[in-house]
């Protein structure tokens, strides 16, 4: 009850600032004690985690404002946040990782899930098909994926693979993911 009064708290200041999303909760799980984050993820405990997460989420969008939960997923060390390659067998993904977000966006439904920085064997959270159709398929989140500030490598595999939104926009890339729908590398339906 606390969280989501937080969580009300934060949208109504939100509305009084103009803002439309906040960005977050962070549900990543507490691994290291050299997480550059653990001063905005909940605990070591996805459980726990993943209910905090749902009542801020419920609290925020009470307000009309949006949450982003972040970072999907396994960040959770500072050292090559940006390109490290997180390993891990599927039950301790599915068991720790993911069971993370998974009751915040079937029990809250967030409007945005914000992508995060590394790899989950060895493919960018971003460009990640398999684990943004668990997201979508599987869980039925139905808000849109954004990147984390930088996140996006290929903004076309991030199209392809269901990356809604690349932070910062810089529209550097625009000319390429024209080029990708142009050659059909990338479906128009997709964009």
């Amino acid at each position: 009850q606390l969280i989501e009064a937080e969580g009300e708290m934060l949208g109504r200041q939100c509305l009084a600032d103009g803002v439309n999303i906040l960005l977050g909760p962070g549900v990543n799980i507490k691994r290291t004690p050299l997480c550059g984050r653990n001063f905005e993820y909940y605990s070591e405990d996805p459980y726990l985690a993943s209910h905090m997460a749902a009542a801020y989420i419920k609290g925020v969008q009470r307000c009309g404002v949006g949450a982003s939960l972040k970072h999907y997923f396994a960040n959770n060390q500072e050292t090559s946040r940006m390109s490290v390659s997180v390993e891990a067998d599927e039950r301790t993904i599915r068991e720790i990782y993911l069971a993370a977000f998974e009751y915040a966006v079937k029990e809250a439904k967030p409007w945005t899930v914000m992508a995060s920085y590394n790899k989950v064997g060895g493919v960018y959270s971003t460009e990640n098909k398999k684990y943004l159709e668990i997201l979508r398929q599987e869980w039925g989140f139905d808000g849109f994926v954004v990147s984390d500030w930088g996140a996006t490598h290929d903004r076309v595999k991030a199209i392809a693979a269901g990356t809604d939104l690349t932070m910062p926009a810089d529209g550097q890339n625009d000319g390429k993911v024209a080029t990708a729908v142009k050659n059909e590398a990338l479906d128009v339906a997709a964009l």
